[in-house]
């Protein structure tokens, strides 16, 4: 029989937390399967570029083929099933008109299943069970097997907790308590996606903020599940980069997106209880956790390799490199420590709750959304006209927080870009953007500083690279000092667009 939508949760860890957290739910009695399931695609990927998985299922005796499409915000799914006749030695790739007739074939981008051919296999042992949490009936699957991409090989070790039916947060609150007890994670990537990486021998890569539309027609309460929805898509895509690749850019994007996150959290403060306090709070220690892995990578990837390059045959600059190499590598760690442990991963449970339903308005007021967001985005402008009152003169502190009033306004802008059409919010954006990236590279050169010195404190033989780099850093902050204010003039001149 057909599904239109699954909607489960993924828990990873070690096989003895895992068996052990499916011991600790008591329901139904546990029965086993052996799952053998090859995904099928085309040799140009059609399928994968536009979030699909196609598969067929084999458990026992009965087969089904199965298309998923991955919502990216780690728990719901579009799915469409069939069954299948027992298999033949003809048996080949699933025919397109084997899927149910709701099923979304037309998006796959090709109409002759000849196209398709097997990536991977998963061949998987399963114990589930059914299990009560709340008003939630939920299958509960301990999942253990391999993932094989042609010599490629991959463990699988998960918990999923599957909706069969009841309030989404039931089920969430059924992992929240498996997460208070063992030392697991949420998992962020399907079978699907941990199939096609080791197929294209691809490491996760990072994940940039998708556009927030709200409608004028949005209730308050509406309007922030939008935004929080995309705030949590943003988490969950970089959880993998950061802990199986150490990526960068991961941990630049993670960051962003907790930093929306508050921002539309303290966008909307007079309305907010406790719970989005909660939220705000938590958002704001990961920012802090993560600080220090994303300013060595901006130290060591941007600012210092631009030093050497002006200072050749400096021994200072590269012992300064593999002294900040090191606190990178603890900082990575501290990263990877954070979000495999526990208080983070309620945190996401929580952020996904509020997503699919969950509600952070207490006191939603007479006004519109569009009252509302005008009332507030003068407020944030007001904000910012102040902190940067008499621009030319402001000193480095003074001027990091008139970047942060500006990031605040901006990140409001964007998200209420869509309640204000015409032209003249797109400029307005523009020229917010191009203000902080120049009061980025400014914070930027005071972080590098910062660091160079902290590691010449402990180095003396690094001193003159760290002199080097308070030099350089100087003479590009005079340089860039007359465009900055010529944009800094450019905004205040600029008639809001609200």
């Amino acid at each position: 029989m057909a599904r239109t939508v699954e909607v489960e949760v993924k828990l990873t860890g070690s096989t003895e937390e895992l068996s052990a957290a499916f011991d600790d739910l008591s329901g139904t009695r546990p029965a086993r399967q052996q799952l053998l399931t090859t995904y099928y695609d085309t040799p140009e990927g059609h399928l994968r570029r536009r979030g699909f998985a196609l598969r067929i299922q084999s458990r026992g005796g009965a087969r089904e083929v199965t298309l998923k499409r991955d919502a990216g915000d780690g728990l719901t799914r579009g799915e469409w099933t069939s069954p299948l006749p027992p298999a033949t030695r003809d048996d080949g790739a699933p025919s397109l008109d084997q899927l149910p007739p709701e099923a979304p074939v037309g998006d796959l981008g090709i109409t002759d299943s000849d196209a398709l051919s097997p990536t991977f296999v998963t061949d998987i042992e399963r114990t589930k069970k059914e299990i009560r949490t709340g008003d939630a009936l939920v299958e509960l699957s301990l999942d253990a097997g391999r993932i094989s991409a042609g010599e490629r090989e991959a463990r699988v070790a998960e918990l999923e907790l599957e909706l069969l039916s009841g309030p989404v947060g039931d089920m969430l609150a059924g992992a929240r308590s498996v997460l208070r007890k063992r030392r697991l994670a949420i998992g962020t990537r399907s079978k699907a996606a941990q199939g096609t990486a080791l197929l294209l021998g691809r490491r996760p890569r990072a994940m940039r903020a998708k556009r927030v539309k709200l409608d004028q027609a949005d209730s308050i309460d509406g309007a922030l599940a939008k935004v929080v929805r995309a705030t949590s898509i943003q988490v969950m895509g970089n959880l993998a980069p950061v802990l199986e690749a150490g990526d960068p850019e991961g941990v630049h994007q993670l960051r962003v997106s907790l930093r929306r996150l508050r921002s539309a959290l303290l966008f909307l403060r007079s309305h907010l209880g406790s719970r989005a306090a909660a939220l705000n709070r938590e958002a704001r220690r990961a920012l802090k956790r993560l600080g220090p892995a994303r300013d060595l990578d901006v130290f060591l990837l941007e600012t210092l390799p631009a030093v050497i390059d002006a200072n050749p045959g400096v021994p200072a600059l590269p012992r300064l490199r593999d002294a900040a190499e090191g606190r990178l590598d603890a900082a990575r760690a501290s990263a990877r420590k954070l979000i495999l442990g526990r208080r983070f991963n309620r945190f996401v449970l929580d952020l996904l709750d509020v997503a699919h339903g969950g509600v952070l308005v207490v006191e939603a007021g007479g006004e519109t959304l569009v009252e509302t967001a005008r009332d507030r985005l003068a407020a944030r402008y007001r904000s910012l006209m102040k902190a940067g009152s008499g621009f030319e003169h402001l000193g480095e502190p003074e001027r990091h927080r008139v970047r942060i009033a500006l990031k605040k306004l901006r990140y409001a802008c964007d998200y209420s870009r869509s309640l204000f059409p015409g032209p003249a919010v797109g400029a307005y954006l523009r020229c917010l953007s191009a203000l902080q990236d120049d009061l980025g590279r400014l914070n930027d050169a005071s972080v590098a500083r910062q660091i160079s010195q902290e590691l010449a404190d402990v180095d003396p033989h690094a001193a003159e690279g760290a002199s080097r780099i308070g030099d350089w850093c100087d003479e590009r902050t005079r340089a860039a000092e007359p465009d900055l204010v010529e944009s800094w003039r450019t905004l205040v001149a600029m008639a809001p667009f609200w």
